[in-house]
């Protein structure tokens, strides 16, 4: 059952999570700035380096799919958890709270995927 869930749920957020990474990565600061990026409140480069992090995050997140890899699925989740922690962070600090709901809506879904890939335990 768990991994249907993680299969379930892995398809929106890679797609989600390689969406904004595109965007945090090639995107102009201006329309970054347009769409509420947290990233434009960093170095440039910085940012940049977040948006690819989050491609990686979630090609990373399609692990689930090998069964010998799907700890990596799971700690792909855990780091856009933080990912996500981050942001509400910055939109809090910046006064951006219409950003929060999305922020807390991801946390949770991640957390559901952190949970379905985590290995079997062995019982005696």
């Amino acid at each position: 059952m768990r991994i249907w869930i993680a299969i379930i749920l892995t398809l929106p957020l890679a797609a989600f999570f390689a969406f904004v990474g595109y965007h945090k990565t090639f995107a102009s600061l201006e329309l970054l700035w347009q769409f509420g990026a947290w990233t434009v409140h960093l170095p440039e480069v910085l940012g940049r380096i977040v948006g690819v992090s989050e491609i990686a995050c979630a090609a990373l997140l399609c692990a689930v799919f090998v069964p010998r890899l799907r700890q990596w699925a799971q700690w792909s989740a855990a780091i856009l958890i933080i990912n996500q922690l981050i942001a509400v962070g910055f939109h809090l600090a910046h006064n951006e709270t219409g950003a929060l709901p999305q922020n807390g809506v991801l946390i949770a879904l991640l957390a559901i995927l952190v949970w379905a890939n985590r290995p079997r335990s062995f019982r005696a």
